[in-house]
């Protein structure tokens, strides 16, 4: 009888296989939170948006400059992201947070995300 040697073969998730999740709010309490919970998973990579990414830079995985109030800077920082986690900034005095989420699943769409969780969906 002949003998097979058989190879148990692991595969490991690296920096550039992972799928990417953006996190908007998350120098916020929830998105924090949100972004600690992806980290500690260890199976995606966290982009934190912000709108001082010189400031959080050591936050995520990748820390991009975005501001819900100014959509046009979403797309870019949705771009190539598996999915995209989504606080509204409604306690900002002035802001409008149907119009904040609208822009965001718009250029959601536009970068071709394929999740949009958001805090209501997690309840």
């Amino acid at each position: 009888m002949e003998s097979i040697e058989i190879r148990r073969v692991s595969y490991k998730w690296n920096r550039t296989n992972k799928k990417v999740i953006a996190v908007v709010g998350a120098t916020g309490q929830q998105g924090g939170a949100v972004v600690r919970a992806l980290q500690a998973d260890k199976q995606f990579k966290v982009r934190a948006l912000t709108r001082n990414p010189a400031k959080h830079s050591g936050l995520a995985d990748e820390v991009v400059q975005a501001d819900l109030s100014r959509p046009e800077t979403l797309t870019a920082a949705f771009e190539g992201a598996h999915g995209v986690f989504l606080v509204t900034n409604l306690w900002e005095e002035g802001t409008d947070e149907v119009e904040q989420a609208t822009a965001a699943v718009r250029a959601a769409k536009d970068a071709g995300v394929n999740t949009l969780p958001g805090p209501r969906c997690l309840m």
